[in-house]
């Protein structure tokens, strides 16, 4: 009777704890999940507002530049009331710093174009996560900014101020515009990294996130392992397939951010420059001033305009199915000549070509996103301080791969650069003729052809591009 009752116990006992276990395992996993979830949708609502910070700002700047031309009150009237936006931001800050009264910090959000559903967010991560290091830079960021927003305030009344006692020179407004111009500029910065403070934190939580995921999954799985062998390998195969998924959304998500943000700004800034431009065109009637405007309207809309080339270009290379054909090599490449013989750098190139193969097995559309991305990088970063220009592009096969190569004496690629070149929205320093998406596009086709790309650089020699695509596509052929 008594070895009953133990027995009985026992398996109570075997059959309680793992419940237990596994009780606890799944709270805990729902409350890291909830906190995890309302600190990111907190730092989104960061990220949207500053949005409208630097909206506001741009306005703003925009209008004081428009004003310091045409001295329209109406003008400056609006740029007080686009400066209340980012003031806003910033009484909400100071109160949340110095435990103001929460209707005084609610207004500050409000005055921010915030949205009131945010407002609990946007509290209670200021409150729980002001020391914490990536918000605190966040917030370090956002300090910098307001005192520039000040600066520009000030500069503001100062314009104001002269243009109201008719004591403001032609030299004066150079000045003021210069000074304008840089405030933005490092406001814009200050902005910038605001934003990439809060996605870096988003990150690093998306992955503990992950890791506090497997490890009270691993915890439940060996829990219930206990008696039910089957069904725990059933749950392991469909943990791989969830964990394979999650990996996949994580960095489709992380791309997908990265993607949203640069490209609001990149697209967002060119129509605040040609807005003033216009604007200041309005007021002056100097030919030659009005052709340096056009001139200036004019690099903004090439750039905007390759930008959403690029755009288009990535969209159609996510979306399209891969369609494996017998394709022409030569042709791709000509059509490729033929598309950028028209640029202005073109002329000053020659271009030399080594074709030893033509048919070969490839998907067309993403061949000739690699080739035609290649070719006009090459063109782009051609080096104008010498006499003869060259690219050469040779293509030939081996026992495994159809190798095409595409070499430059061109300003060449610094060390540190040849790697990241790849990653989406990175341009180099040296110029601004790129968007970040071109060689982010010819790696990502490559990529999906099952090849590799090479790159080998140097400062002021040139660059050489080596792709390796393989002869046969068995599993591919639709």
């Amino acid at each position: 009777m008594l070895n009953n009752t133990l027995l009985k116990k026992i398996k109570l006992g075997n059959v309680f704890i793992p419940l237990l276990i596994v009780t606890l395992s799944c709270t805990l996993l729902i409350i890291s999940n909830y906190f995890t979830i309302k600190i990111l949708s907190a730092s989104r609502a960061y990220i949207n507002g500053e949005s409208h910070y630097s909206k506001g700002q741009n306005n703003a700047t925009r209008h004081l530049t428009t004003y310091l031309f045409t001295k329209d009150v109406t003008e400056w009237k609006s740029f007080n009331r686009e400066l209340n936006v980012p003031y806003g931001d910033q009484i909400a800050r100071m109160g949340l710093l110095k435990n103001a009264p929460i209707e005084t910090v609610e207004a500050g959000l409000r005055a921010g174009r915030n949205n009131p559903k945010d407002f609990d967010d946007l509290i209670w991560l200021f409150k729980n996560f002001k020391s914490v290091s990536f918000f605190e830079k966040a917030i370090k960021e956002w300090k910098k900014g307001d005192l520039l927003i000040e600066e520009l305030n000030l500069l503001g009344q100062e314009v104001h101020q002269k243009t109201t006692t008719n004591n403001l020179s032609s030299t004066d407004q150079q000045d003021i515009l210069k000074k304008i111009s840089r405030l933005s500029i490092k406001i814009n910065q200050h902005e910038r990294a605001f934003s990439e403070k809060l996605s870096s934190g988003s990150r690093a939580i998306k992955s503990l996130l992950l890791i506090i995921n497997i490890f009270f999954s691993l915890i439940i799985i060996g829990s219930v392992s206990i008696y039910y062998l089957v069904i725990v390998n059933r749950l392991k195969r469909s943990k791989t397939e969830t964990e394979e998924t999650n990996k996949n959304l994580t960095i489709v998500n992380t791309e997908l951010d990265k993607f949203v943000y640069s490209a609001s700004h990149d697209l967002r800034s060119p129509i605040s420059s040609l807005k003033g431009l216009i604007e200041i065109m309005n007021t002056e009637n100097n030919i030659t001033q009005l052709r340096a405007y056009l001139a200036l309207m004019n690099q903004n809309l090439d750039k905007q305009d390759q930008f959403i080339k690029d755009i288009i270009n990535y969209s159609r290379n996510k979306k399209a199915k891969m369609t494996i054909t017998n394709v022409s090599l030569v042709q791709i490449i000509e059509d490729a000549i033929s598309l950028n013989q028209y640029r202005q750098e073109t002329q000053q190139i020659k271009i030399n070509k080594t074709l030893h193969i033509d048919n070969i097995l490839s998907d067309e559309l993403k061949l000739k996103t690699i080739i035609n991305n290649l070719l006009t990088n090459a063109i782009k970063y051609s080096d104008n301080g010498k006499e003869n220009r060259y690219i050469t592009i040779n293509t030939y096969e081996d026992h495994q791969s159809n190798k095409i190569v595409i070499s430059d004496n061109g300003i060449g690629i610094k060390p540190e650069y040849q790697q990241k070149i790849f990653d989406m929205f990175f341009v180099t320093n040296n110029n601004n003729k790129g968007t970040g998406l071109g060689l982010y596009l010819v790696k990502d086709a490559i990529k999906a052809l099952n090849g590799t790309i090479e790159i080998s650089s140097k400062i002021d020699i040139g660059t050489k591009f080596t792709i390796n695509l393989p002869k046969k596509y068995d599993s591919l052929i639709l």
